[in-house]
């Protein structure tokens, strides 16, 4: 396995990550245009639905392979002969559990069967999707993760552009859904054969991997889990109390939120797998504080550039129904620092070994977010749940930081002060970044 250069790599994710925003953009855009709140609110009610589910048949394990892969050197080939187990297994039980169980797990929405069998699949599909991401950045294959970060969302819209005026106009948001899966379907089909090729694949079943990896998973789980719910706890509260179009307009500002999050996402699984690799406290924190910079930086231009253009883009491009998502994204500002920071921080924690209070701290969280949401969103609709969530993610960030300081007095949190240098680190990251862009792969990044 290559050494991993932390500089390449995120040079490598930033242009995919890019250019799946963008893509991811273009697509929320146009069918929130063309399918209104009401429609759009059904349709994001089932990837919402999804981001709850999977990971209860994942129980963290995707987690635990990037750990197992670069601290204790596990073969490849086992790890992906547990997803191919693991992926058939989870399309036999997420069929009998939404066979029985549909109206209870969708809140008594009405879909059409057809939905409720694909939202079964694609709930399989994006597990096995994440376990082929982690086992690409974990064997360190960049260039594949790159692709698998990029593909479902230009996919898709390559798709969806065209063919959604072909469906049936009472059935466009359901079959936009089904075009979606079958385009997890293909991503999933070509990684196949891409990871079989890559590893020489044969099956092996490792029985102490196997547990190995459940038993650190879980531990995982519980803390992915609960950062899961603590970010949609609020959307699933004011389906509850509201409607489904109050959702939509919601999930448009939430969609902002999540296009910036998602890079500090893409770079935390970057810099997990560099952590995994490390053994020294003291250079994570310094590898994190410079990221730390970076993602400051970004959080800015994102949220200047919103707050000049969002209601001439918002009016113009997705029609006045939703100039209330405008308001409710400038609610969530604080949320956005609070979200991006602490997933980095709590990133840092996982790579320890993903320490118990990892669960506890979103835990808490959570349930400070669903009295909040409870007590104001009957009386602030969905800018209520904006306002809980910009009191919450900050405040989440805060009891990771305290936690960690107070319990490993060998690190001091001046170590996450910005300094000079990271300025001319940040420069040239951005520096790659752009030659990347250009197609010159000569540039000068150090590991």
């Amino acid at each position: 396995m290559s050494e991993i250069n932390l500089k390449k790599n995120i040079s490598f994710t930033t242009v995919a990550q890019a250019i799946t925003m963008l893509t991811a953009f273009v697509v929320n855009w146009f069918l929130a245009r063309f399918l209104g709140p009401d429609l759009r609110g059904r349709y994001v009610y089932l990837f919402t639905v999804n981001s709850v589910v999977w990971m209860l048949f994942d129980l963290g394990v995707s987690k635990s392979f990037m750990y197992s892969l670069q601290r204790e050197k596990a073969d490849p080939r086992a790890l992906y002969s547990l997803t191919l187990v693991t992926f058939g297994v989870s399309i036999l039980v997420s069929l009998l559990i939404f066979g029985f169980f549909s109206d209870s797990i969708l809140g008594g929405a009405e879909y059409h069967p057809v939905v409720i069998i694909a939202l079964a699949l694609y709930i399989a599909m994006f597990l096995m999707h994440n376990r082929q991401k982690v086992i690409s950045i974990g064997m360190n294959e960049i260039k594949d993760y790159s692709l698998q970060l990029m593909l479902p969302s230009i996919l898709f819209m390559v798709l969806i552009l065209p063919l959604f005026w072909t469906f049936k106009q009472s059935f466009r948001m359901e079959s936009s859904f089904l075009l979606y899966a079958l385009t997890m379907f293909i991503v999933i089909s070509i990684f196949h054969v891409r990871i079989v090729k890559q590893t020489s694949f044969k099956f092996i079943w490792d029985k102490v991997l196997i547990k190995s990896s459940y038993i650190m998973g879980f531990r995982a789980f519980l803390s992915e889990y609960m950062l899961i719910m603590m970010t949609r706890v609020d959307m699933l509260i004011l389906k509850h109390l509201s409607s489904f179009a109050d959702l939509g307009v919601y999930a448009l500002a939430i969609n902002f939120v999540d296009i910036i999050n998602v890079t500090s996402n893409m770079i935390g699984i970057v810099i997990l797998n560099k952590f995994a690799a490390l053994n020294d406290d003291n250079a994570s924190l310094e590898i994190l504080r410079k990221v730390f910079v970076l993602m400051i930086m970004f959080n800015v231009v994102c949220i200047v550039g919103m707050a000049v253009l969002g209601p001439f883009v918002i009016n113009f491009m997705y029609t006045n129904e939703y100039i209330g998502a405008y308001k409710a994204f400038m609610y969530m500002v604080p949320a956005i620092f609070g979200l991006t920071l602490g997933s980095l921080f709590n990133t840092f924690l996982w790579s320890k070994g993903f320490p118990v209070f990892t669960i506890v701290a979103p835990f808490i969280a959570t349930a400070i977010k669903s009295l909040i949401s409870y007590l104001i969103i009957p009386i602030y609709g969905y800018n209520g749940a904006a306002i809980s969530s910009s009191i919450v993610y900050p405040l989440w960030f805060l009891i990771l930081l305290v936690w960690y300081f107070t319990t490993h007095k060998e690190s001091k949190i001046g170590s996450l002060i910005t300094r000079k240098e990271d300025f001319i680190d940040l420069y040239q990251i951005v520096q790659s970044v752009f030659n990347k862009i250009r197609g010159n792969n000569e540039s000068n990044i150090y590991q």
